[in-house]
Formats: structure tokens, C-alpha cells, sequence
């Protein structure tokens, strides 16, 4: 999930070994149930251990789960992509599933931290809307199955703002001083600004980067904070308009009504977040079974509800509340969503000038 902490540096991520050695499954545990790495036998173990992002999987699903299949889960939550990659390249716990982002599966993958799934373990796969595999990140669909998919764009209150913002440019509008939220991630605000100046937000030069932080400098009076989770301010109106996630939108939505979200023209971002299984998971068979039952359409729709980010299972979309499915950022038109692009981080040296244009703007 697109909730990210400020990105830190890939290369040193893998690290950090040390500094990650508590939670999750201790690989020097014994277990009559753990299953080999390749799967193991085809019976649930007593135990399945979960790393997932916090406030992303309700409750109820867990219980569910549990109480259907006799498992107990060992639930652990991060609040970054970043956290995440640390802990499972640290090698001193085993999680048997976790949901990272699009390319940070990738960046798992590369390492040799995750493993294949076994699709026959997951029949409920074939509910996955086709526009959603064959991704960059896993173009052979072997490694990743679909959790939720969402977008980086433009928030808006109706009320005060009539007509649909068009373009990033809009947060910089004089009128809105005081009035506009971006997110606390720098990553993700640079893809933004880079957009905005007409760069690459994959690959853009040092100096496209002093020119986007500038940028930034300029939108600093306009701004009412830096938040990643916007919601309760676009609810109340004390937020006019917003560079959100689109489930931030959609929950907005939940409590406003006038709340709505669109991509802008220079194109907006698209992400997906991921279900992996480690490659030091020992409970692989019992993971793939928790995968199909998360594909259940009734098990799915739980999940949006909860959490209205896009949901890439058909059969449980059409599950969905109408008014729900047509909630800000899920019905957006789809010459808009063909312009979005996915993003991938920067190398240490531009990371590094990002990270320090983006602190200098926070002092402005």
C-alpha cells in the first residue's frame, strides 16, 4: 500500500540484518506442522505466519479464516515497503505471506527472497481480472498473486471547488493558500513534481531534480501539511484539494460526499500491492491455501469494504455495493487510467538529493 515513510536507501536496506531480529517465525524454531520450502505436504499446518501492512485486512477475515480452517495466524503489520524489505533481508524471522508493492516484489524477486507459487493450490486465481497479471514486476505469473491496486492523483472537496481539477498545476492555484494537502513521502511528491515539469519520474537528471524541488518551494504557501492520510481533513473541509491515494479518496467519500478524486492529465501514478510467499516460508501450502481463500468473491468484497482501494477480483466486484464501486478513484474513465504509470525508486545519488530537496521545502 502507497502509505510509504520516507524512502530510505535500497542498496543499504539488505544491511541491515542486525537491526531486524524480533516477530515473525524464527527459522531456528521447531515445527512438527512447518512445511518444506518447496511446499511440503499437502496439509495445513498449525500456524501461518502474516506480514502484511497495518490497517489493510480486517479482523474479521482473520477470524474467519481461522475458525474455517483450524490455523491460528501470527499477524504482524509495517508501515513501509522499506520496513518490510529490512526485516525479511534481514534471514532471522520467516513470514509465510506477505503484500508488498509492485516493485518492491520485484526487488524481492531479484534477491532471492520470495518463491514460486503453486497456482493449483489456488483455483480462485481465475478471478483475477486479466488487465491485472502479466505485470513488469512479474510478467510471467509466477510469484505474485493480485491483493489491491490503487492511484496517486487529485483529492477534491466539490463543495468548494466546482470544477474538476485538471492537471497538477492546480494545487499551486493562489485561491487555494492554506488549503492543500501532499504527502509526506518524498518519492512520491517528486513523482508528482517531475510530472508536473514535464520529466521522467523514473529517471530523472539531477539537475530535473533541483528544478522539481524548487518546484516544491513554490507550493509550500499553498500548503496546508504534508499527510499521507488526508482523509479526516478532506471530510471536515479543512482540506480543499489533495495529492491522495485513491483509497484515501474513497474513504474521504465514506463521510463526505462532496469528496472526489481524478487523475490529472500529465498522467498520474498507478501502483498494486502484491501477495508473496518468502522463500524461507515454512508453512508454503497452508499460504497458498490462505491466497485462494482471500479469492473467494465473498472473502474479497469483505476486504474492500474495509479498505476501498481497487479491487482486481471480478467476481467480488461485482459483489459490490453500487455505490461503492462508484466511489472516487474505482470508476475512473479509462482513458484517464491508461495514462497512469508505475514507478520505480531511485539509485542512492538522486535518492539522496530528492531526500534533501524534499527536507529543504518541509523548512520553507
Amino acid at each position: 500500500m502507497k502509505r510509504w515513510i520516507s524512502l530510505l536507501i535500497i542498496p543499504f536496506i539488505f544491511a541491515l540484518l542486525a537491526a531486524c531480529s524480533s516477530d515473525g517465525n524464527s527459522e531456528s524454531s521447531d515445527s512438527e506442522t512447518s512445511e518444506s520450502a518447496e511446499g511440503g505436504d499437502q496439509e495445513l499446518s498449525d500456524q501461518l505466519y502474516i506480514f502484511n501492512w497495518s490497517e489493510y485486512l480486517p479482523q474479521e477475515i482473520l477470524n474467519n479464516f481461522e475458525e474455517e480452517f483450524g490455523v491460528e495466524i501470527i499477524y504482524d503489520t509495517y508501515n513501509s515497503n522499506q520496513e518490510m524489505l529490512a526485516k525479511l533481508s534481514s534471514g532471522t524471522v520467516s513470514y509465510d505471506l506477505v503484500v508488498p508493492s509492485d516493485f518492491y516484489a520485484r526487488l524481492l524477486l531479484e534477491e532471492g527472497l520470495i518463491q514460486e507459487i503453486n497456482y493449483d493450490n489456488i483455483p480462485n486465481y481465475e478471478n483475477i481480472d486479466d488487465v491485472w497479471k502479466n505485470m513488469p514486476f512479474d510478467p510471467e505469473n509466477k510469484y505474485t498473486v493480485p491483493y489491491a491496486f490503487g492511484y496517486d492523483g487529485i483529492a477534491y472537496n466539490k463543495e468548494v471547488i466546482p470544477n474538476p481539477p485538471t492537471s497538477w498545476e492546480d494545487l499551486w492555484n493562489p485561491e487555494y493558500e492554506g488549503k492543500v494537502i501532499v504527502m509526506e513521502e518524498p518519492k512520491e511528491v517528486f513523482n508528482m513534481l517531475n510530472q508536473t515539469l514535464g520529466f521522467d519520474p523514473n529517471d530523472p537528471t539531477e539537475e530535473e531534480l533541483e528544478q522539481a524541488g524548487e518546484k516544491l518551494k513554490e507550493l509550500v504557501p499553498n500548503l496546508l501539511a504534508f499527510d499521507s492520510t488526508p482523509e479526516a481533513q478532506l471530510v471536515s473541509g479543512e482540506a480543499w484539494i489533495a495529492y491522495a491515494y485513491s483509497g484515501a479518496s474513497a474513504v474521504a467519500y465514506q463521510e463526505n460526499e462532496h469528496v472526489d478524486f481524478v487523475l490529472p492529465e500529465e498522467g498520474g501514478i498507478v501502483w498494486m500491492d502484491v501477495m508473496v510467499i518468502p522463500a524461507n516460508a515454512q508453512n508454503k501450502y497452508t499460504a497458498e491455501v490462505f491466497i485462494d481463500y482471500m479469492l473467494r468473491p465473498e472473502v474479497s468484497k469483505l476486504l474492500t469494504e474495509d479498505y476501498p482501494y481497487g479491487n482486481p477480483n471480478t467476481k467480488a466486484v461485482e459483489l459490490l455495493d453500487e455505490d461503492l464501486k462508484n466511489s472516487p478513484g474505482l470508476n475512473l474513465p479509462e482513458e484517464d487510467i491508461e495514462k497512469a504509470v508505475w514507478t520505480e525508486p531511485l539509485d542512492e545519488k538522486r535518492t539522496e538529493i530528492m531526500n534533501r530537496l524534499f527536507q529543504e521545502a518541509k523548512m520553507e
